[in-house]
């Protein structure tokens, strides 16, 4: 850091004083300086030696990759970020200073560290009380950046209020958003006033920690205040209501700020584009936002067109990314190297084919003058590049990066870290992590235990300038290093964040959870009662998702049948519910927001829960996308009530949120459980020309209720539509496949079409050739456990695959024989003459 000049030796008494500060002033519960003193990292290998191992723990959702805040204005490329949720805000002069003991620390102690000379010069001076308030945030105590000011101004320095304003920057690149509403605070107290710069700072914080019902008393902040609210205003409160998928209040601002005498402009239309992401790809907003780039400047039009790239990559259209992409400049780097998979392409109609037609003519008009991308826009397409595990094309983006002369942010490095673990380089993804950590002494010695050395850092490709190790960073050294080693990967990782002084986050703890459960074999109870003391308190509606969706998981299970299991399934509990739990879940009921009714269907204790529900409801967070995915899977899957699934479908989209995947795939899973597979396979075109790609888990849906119908044709068939779409069977769907057969009794068939279809998924080791089914069904599933498939085939590999199911299907029609054909009516897969083409039909969730 670049200190500044405060006279002789001042610079010496500089670091004397930081460091003072930050050893007297224990960190509080704001901020560890240490994982969890009371979690060793030896205590959780007595698990990993005490407890057996099951299988490997999932790997948590990936969170999006947002972009670095510099200013209360708004980024698009970091919208996506789950938000870490924090209790309310205390007011920082209620707290006296603790200290290293925390026990409480007189206030006149505090104020005699700065006694001496050199500290009297400090704070006498508002630019270098700014500069050590802004030093200190950096430091294992960023409260103290607070106690700086509150010193300074009982001492008579006068501050400004542009020190404020500068603090509060800071703090926003520290996301350290808490002490943003705090230093709010601050400001009122000493100056008497607010000012509008540090109100919108306030603004962003209080969406960063998703503290939503705040929203509503913001207009009367500057009112009382004297003070008019910008345009930047209005965008912030915009921006809010859109990340809490409140399209009713984000129309209200919208018509106060024309009121107020703000036209909608490109800025405008960024904004609301990089914000729709939490509601979903809507063709319309794209629309408009492309539009609005022929009057945007530089730096918008690049927000606006990183939002359209990561809109394209959520619907995996590659040929959008494509055209998009060459709207950037990107030097040497040909944006024609991006991997683009081999998937056919999307149905164009209606505002997708306008979408289509404005992408192509707005490249070709930004032809001379290409957009420039920035670091976001690097992470976004590095991201997408590892998710293809397309390791030349990630190296050549890089270079570019370097040559564009980019700081590259911890949200880059962690898409490196992530690339690396793809294409199964670990040892090179520790060596990022850890060349991040070079200041760190004893991080080279971490990953010994695991046996993991990391690559030499003169053999990588490294930016020259590297962050500093962060929680993103090492949150994408977990996922890898507990895929690849359990319990022992992620051990060394926590060890890594406590010479970081880096506290953990939610993401840590879901990670924990899920190795504690699914690898180590504890109970939920026993995990909760574990990650209680393991994390902070911090309550948000990402954990909550995946807390409920653990719950809900037995309940899918106790229903969910195959062709392996083809027996009539038991009433379940559920359906004897009484009728006043039923009228809980209603979605016309007050308890419907944060969870979508689905706490009220619970069958295990929620005692734990209920506190984050309550914290959730207090600060008025809405469903999002991924709790109506629990709630229409509950009603189609275990209630069976496909009536109740469309109406909680219905009610998402009145409120502005796009259907994914996920809900379609809910929908498909009660048709199929029903025996309704025309409806299944509607849904799954519903899907399609929705935007939706069809992807492998929906049609292993298919498959699977073909299954349990005992019907070979037609989950062949699916199976051939899958392969001509460029889709790569998993372990899941060739699972399903060969237990069609199975359930007909064709045992021999089921064997061979096994044997067929594993290479598609690994090399057939040569002592299975001859094993029998149940052991070869054996082997096939524990391939699924941490292993990293390309979700698309190369050219060869479909023609290879299609001569097989060629083969196979010609002994599935002799294996029929006097069998009833393939269903009638409804949308059908039928084969022509080397290719598959589709028999549309209407929409079953119109």
């Amino acid at each position: 850091m670049l200190f500044w000049r405060v006279g002789r030796g001042s610079r010496q008494s500089l670091h004397q004083l930081v460091r003072s500060l930050a050893d007297l002033l224990s960190p509080s519960s704001l901020r560890s300086p240490h994982i969890c003193p009371s979690l060793p990292a030896t205590w959780l290998r007595s698990f990993a030696l005490t407890h057996p191992r099951l299988q490997s723990a999932p790997l948590p959702r990936h969170r999006e990759s947002p972009a670095e805040p510099g200013s209360p204005s708004l980024k698009p490329a970091r919208l996506t970020k789950c938000r870490h949720v924090v209790a309310p805000i205390p007011d920082p002069l209620s707290e006296p200073p603790t200290s290293a003991n925390g026990s409480s620390l007189p206030q006149k102690d505090f104020i005699n560290i700065s006694g001496n000379r050199a500290s009297r010069r400090i704070f006498s001076d508002s630019r270098k009380v700014s500069r050590l308030a802004q030093h200190m945030i950096f430091t294992r105590y960023p409260r103290g950046a607070l106690l700086v000011l509150v010193t300074a101004h009982r001492l008579g320095c006068p501050l400004g209020k542009e020190v404020y304003e500068s603090v509060a920057r800071r703090l926003a690149e520290a996301r350290e958003w808490r002490l943003i509403s705090a230093l709010a605070l601050l400001q009122k107290r000493h100056l008497g006033r607010h000012t509008a710069r540090l109100l919108d700072w306030r603004i962003r914080a209080l969406i960063e920690v998703s503290q939503f019902a705040h929203l509503d008393r913001v207009l009367g902040w500057f009112e009382e205040g004297g003070l008019l609210p910008t345009r930047r205003t209005y965008h912030l409160l915009l921006y809010g209501h859109l990340r809490n998928r409140n399209i009713v209040k984000a129309m209200n601002v919208i018509r106060q700020m024309l009121e107020a005498g703000f036209n909608v402009d490109s800025r405008t239309h960024a904004t609301v584009v990089s914000a729709y992401r939490t509601l979903g790809p809507d063709v319309g907003v794209q629309i408009r936002a492309l539009d609005a780039l022929k009057d945007a400047d530089a730096r918008t039009s690049t927000h606006i067109l990183n939002a359209l790239l990561q809109f394209s990559i959520d619907s995996r259209d590659s040929e959008r990314l494509l055209s998009l992409a060459r709207h950037f400049d990107f030097g040497k780097f040909d944006a024609c190297q991006l991997p683009l998979g081999g998937f056919r392409p999307l149905p164009r109609e209606g505002e997708s084919a306008v979408l289509s037609r404005l992408i192509r003519s707005s490249c070709q008009s930004h032809t001379i003058g290409r957009i420039p991308p920035d670091i976001a826009t690097y992470t976004i397409l590095l991201h997408y590049i590892a998710s293809h595990g397309d390791l030349p094309s990630a190296l050549g983006l890089l270079e570019q990066m370097e040559r564009s002369n980019l700081v590259p942010d911890d949200r880059f490095i962690a898409a490196l870290v992530r690339l690396y673990f793809i294409v199964g380089r670990p040892n090179a993804a520790i060596g990022v992590v850890l060349a991040t950590c070079a200041d760190v002494h004893g991080s080279q010695a971490v990953f010994q235990d695991v046996r993991l050395p990391p690559e030499p850092q003169g053999t990588l490709p490294l930016p020259r300038v590297l962050p500093k190790p962060t929680i993103e960073i090492l949150n994408a050294l977990a996922v890898g290093m507990s895929r690849l080693h359990g319990i022992d990967g992620l051990q060394a990782c926590l060890r890594l964040m406590q010479l970081c002084q880096v506290n953990p986050d939610n993401y840590t703890k879901a990670l924990l959870e899920s190795c504690l459960v699914n690898t180590e074999g504890l109970s939920s109870a026993d995990v909760s009662h574990i990650s209680k003391r393991f994390s902070p308190n911090e309550h948000s509606l990402s954990h909550l998702v995946q807390s409920l969706a653990s719950r809900l998981h037995y309940q899918f299970r106790a229903v969910k049948r195959s062709g392996w299991n083809n027996t009539p399934s038991r009433k379940h509990s559920l359906r004897t519910r009484s009728l006043s739990l039923q009228a809980q879940t209603s979605t016309t009921s007050k308890s419907f927001d944060p969870t979508a009714g689905v706490i009220g269907i619970l069958l295990q204790p929620t005692s734990h829960i209920q506190p984050i529900v309550q914290s959730l409801t207090d600060r008025g967070v809405l469903a999002d996308r991924r709790m109506f995915a629990l709630r229409i899977r509950h009603e189609a899957v275990t209630k069976d009530d496909m009536t109740g699934a469309k109406g909680v479908f219905q009610l998402m989209l009145d409120r502005g949120l796009h259907p994914n995947e996920y809900h379609y795939a809910a929908m498909m899973e009660g048709h199929a459980a029903a025996g309704e597979m025309e409806a299944a396979e509607a849904v799954m075109n519903s899907a399609e020309r929705g935007g939706v790609r069809p992807n492998c888990v929906l049609h292993t849906i298919l498959i699977v209720g073909y299954a349990r119908q005992k019907n070979p044709a037609g989950a062949m068939r699916v199976l051939r539509h899958m392969v001509a779409a460029g889709v790569r069977p998993d372990v899941p769907a060739i699972d399903a496949v060969t237990s069609v057969f199975f359930a007909s009794g064709a045992y021999q068939l089921a064997r061979q079409t096994l044997l067929s279809l594993w290479p598609s998924v690994a090399p057939l080791p040569r002592d299975l050739d001859r094993a029998s089914l149940k052991v070869l069904v054996f082997h096939l599933r524990n391939l699924h456990k941490g292993r990293v498939i390309p979700k698309k085939l190369s050219e060869h590999e479909r023609k290879v695959l299609v001569g097989k199911l060629e083969e196979l299907s010609s002994k599935v029609w002799s294996f029929r024989g006097s069998r009833s054909g393939t269903q009638q009516g409804g949308t059908m897969y039928t084969k022509g003459h080397g290719t598959l083409r589709r028999e549309l039909s209407q929409s079953h969730l119109s």
